[in-house]
């Protein structure tokens, strides 16, 4: 090669070493920040998932001869069967039945079976509530064999609980992955108990199970479900019930971790109400718990067939807590999911057509 064409090929050469180089400057920068942008601007999890549930607690009846209150029961199942769009599932917050042992058997699968005209594509997922745990007479106290066999009807329930709590306490996603829906049992047995009271306790295993569930998703609602409230606006002398600490330490987790609302029922009326700063936790822990920030909402849904407390309560309180409590009048909830909102529509009637009584939302 002579050296004309030599320093020209070296040349050549050169040049395309730079544009290389030049390129790989420009294009790496834009690639990487191609992907560093995609990354921060996906939107949340199923962001335009769109969801509809119901919520409705204690249909129990009121003596061993009149166990589930069918007629109003069955009346709130048709009015569910009905509704457009059609429910994703159903969730059931205890005291489905006077006793869950009423002799010669156990009261779970007959209840079970109201819910078959909702077809097999409509589940029902259940919170084990008091008296799913009396065998035939409340004053000998909670059974585990009403536990176990709860645990084997209801085997439907997710199983993804703590050891042992399987079908009793759970969690689930929606399909979409925007909503994240957890169950707590109160009464958790590992024997057979005579309680001193009916409010029941959150145990460590539940809320360190919870707190691990809650740190796993990503999803942007958050549901809690559970037999007994936190604040109860009025007095069953019948069944003495109170929170303990357990449930200001939950109550705690939830606001911290910015969830929709706290599902329940066992006293029997409705009431709904958004615990913000202005409530102080009760009972009050040491070193206190600090006020509430993030509006959770208590969704006390306590009758959709036990008799409705007839107690005397404050004016004021039925007032700010939203408290109906009528007689011959029983409730049930539907919450539509949308994106970033939530909307809960209550509805209340006796055995015929029920009617929208009360709205609340979360955008």
């Amino acid at each position: 090669m002579s050296d004309t064409l030599k320093f020209t090929f070296m040349t050549v050469k050169s040049q395309l070493n730079i544009v290389v180089t030049m390129l790989m400057i420009v294009v790496v920068p834009i690639l990487i920040n191609g992907c560093s942008k995609n990354k921060t601007e996906d939107p949340p999890v199923g962001m335009d998932e769109t969801l509809r549930f119901v919520f409705l607690a204690d249909s129990r009846g009121d003596s061993l001869k009149h166990p589930v209150n069918t007629e109003v029961l069955t009346a709130i199942i048709n009015q569910i069967d009905s509704l457009s769009p059609k429910p994703s599932f159903v969730i059931f917050g205890g005291d489905m039945s006077y006793r869950g042992y009423i002799h010669p058997s156990y009261t779970f699968q007959a209840w079970k079976d109201l819910f078959t005209p909702l077809g097999s594509g409509i589940p029902i997922y259940t919170a084990v509530g008091n008296h799913e745990l009396y065998y035939q007479h409340s004053d000998s106290g909670f059974y585990l064999s009403n536990q176990q066999e709860f645990q084997s009807v209801f085997s439907g329930n997710p199983a993804n609980g703590p050891a042992g709590y399987e079908h009793l306490t759970y969690s689930f996603t929606s399909q979409g992955g925007n909503s994240f829906f957890a169950v707590l049992d109160p009464y958790y047995l590992t024997g057979n108990i005579k309680p001193t009271t009916l409010g029941g306790n959150i145990d460590s295993t539940q809320m360190s199970w919870l707190r691990a569930q809650v740190a796993q998703t990503r999803a942007t609602h958050k549901f809690l479900f559970i037999h007994t409230p936190y604040y109860y606006v009025s007095d069953d002398p019948e069944e003495p019930s109170a929170a303990n600490e357990s449930y200001t330490k939950l109550w705690a987790f939830l606001d911290s971790n910015n969830f929709v609302f706290y599902a329940c029922g066992h006293s029997h009326l409705f009431s709904r109400k958004t615990i913000d700063s202005s409530i102080t936790p009760n009972p009050q822990t040491a070193p206190p718990t600090p006020a509430w920030q993030n509006n959770v909402v208590q969704l006390l849904n306590g009758t959709c067939g036990a008799g409705p407390s007839t107690d005397t309560i404050d004016p004021t309180v039925k007032a700010s807590w939203n408290v109906y409590n009528d007689s011959k009048t029983y409730y049930f909830s539907v919450v539509d999911v949308s994106g970033n909102n939530v909307t809960v529509n209550s509805y209340k009637g006796y055995t015929g057509t029920y009617t929208l009584f009360d709205t609340f939302g979360q955008r």
